[in-house]
């Protein structure tokens, strides 16, 4: 008779409790109480499961941030590859510039020391 009662409204009028009261044998603190309990549950069976759902949010989110700082060290890594091949391609050219540079500065000795032979 409670949990029919308590399937229609979860809060008692005082008609109704004495109502149950009559019904059932109960006292009055009985029948509160165990509406008192009964809400509880319930209360603690939503917020179980809205923690749940929370949860999973979380989980889904955090896999999904797990997949990206994967993806983000990968790009990282081929970024810092790129670099490094850079960097030795303009060493490269910069001792190439160098010969060049220097072959520059000699070509008007030759030609001098040329013009005396």
């Amino acid at each position: 008779m409670l949990k029919l009662v308590f399937e229609e409204s979860e809060h008692l009028t005082k008609e109704k409790k004495l109502e149950l009261v009559r019904v059932t044998g109960l006292d009055m603190e009985q029948v509160s109480s165990w509406f008192n309990r009964k809400r509880a549950r319930k209360r603690a069976r939503e917020s179980k499961g809205d923690l749940e759902h929370i949860n999973a949010e979380l989980k889904q989110s955090l896999q999904a941030c797990q997949e990206r700082e994967a993806k983000l060290r990968k790009e990282l890594q081929e970024s810092k590859r790129k670099e490094a091949e850079i960097e030795s391609e303009n060493q490269n050219l910069q001792r190439r510039l160098a010969i060049a540079e220097g072959d520059l500065q000699l070509h008007p000795l030759i030609r001098f020391i040329n013009g005396y032979s």
